[in-house]
């Protein structure tokens, strides 16, 4: 997810007195949000004001009128309150159902090593499955598809690497901690000598692990029998076994959902 405000800077006690009024009980009200993050001269305070979609312990998500999603860390907040709609903007999306999805851009990272294998990080949307994809989020404001991968790169795995082509696109309507999604992605491929999943930061909010696969172990993946949902895109195993025997395509390809 992108927008997260990384590292969990100490909350000054000094801070107590600040106004904490929003709670889970306030999810799809509108909410502004103070909270810490990590800046060159140490913690500096952030407001995210916007519509409140998910409030759980390891992460709070509001989305601005744009549509854009920002994800907080609740340890690292000092104030917050409901705040009431703005009168002369829209409402910020609500995300509530498949028809009436967040649309979001977003982009993703193919990353290759030298044996060819491919590395896929665990995420939790929230529904008890387990969804294996590429490194990768949404854009940040003002962000290219190519700057956005290269950030997620840096976030997610803490590798700061030259990307390569955009080799893919695909579009997806799904479910996150009960928001539904419209994100549509562009994958950039990228190659590493060597890089120990072990050592993955996994800065994004719901992830589980991260770890290195074989072309053979995802097709059979794919073929089992609790395949429903654990790879996204799902056909991932076709394309890429395409891309390793005939290599990056001249213009990007459709991989489906």
């Amino acid at each position: 997810m992108s927008g997260r405000d990384h590292g969990r800077p100490t909350v000054d006690a000094s801070r107590a007195t600040y106004r904490r009024e929003v709670t889970a009980a306030h999810v799809g009200q509108r909410v502004s949000v103070r909270s810490l993050i990590d800046g060159d001269e140490g913690p500096r305070p952030t407001d995210r004001v916007g519509r409140l979609l998910s409030c759980e312990d390891d992460g709070w998500i509001v989305v601005d009128r744009g549509g854009i999603l920002h994800v907080v860390d609740p340890t690292t907040i000092i104030a917050s309150r409901l705040v009431p709609a703005h009168p002369r903007s829209a409402a910020e999306p609500t995300g509530r159902s498949a028809d009436e999805p967040i649309e979001r851009d977003a982009a993703r990272v193919l990353l290759l090593d030298a044996a060819d294998r491919l590395l896929l990080i665990a995420h939790l949307p929230g529904d008890g499955r387990t969804v294996w994809t590429a490194p990768g989020g949404g854009l940040d404001p003002g962000e290219t598809h190519e700057q956005a991968a290269a950030r997620e790169l840096r976030e997610e795995v803490g590798l700061d690497a030259p990307l390569g082509p955009w080799i893919w696109s695909r579009s997806a309507t799904f479910t996150f901690r009960g928001i539904w999604l419209c994100q549509t992605e562009r994958w950039f491929l990228t190659r590493t000598e060597g890089l120990d999943a072990d050592a993955v930061p996994l800065d994004d909010l719901a992830t589980s692990g991260a770890r290195w696969w074989e072309l053979a172990e995802l097709s059979a993946l794919v073929a089992g029998p609790d395949s429903a949902g654990v790879l996204a895109p799902r056909a991932l195993p076709k394309h890429l076994g395409d891309l390793l025997r005939d290599g990056a395509p001249s213009t990007p390809i459709d991989v489906g959902a």
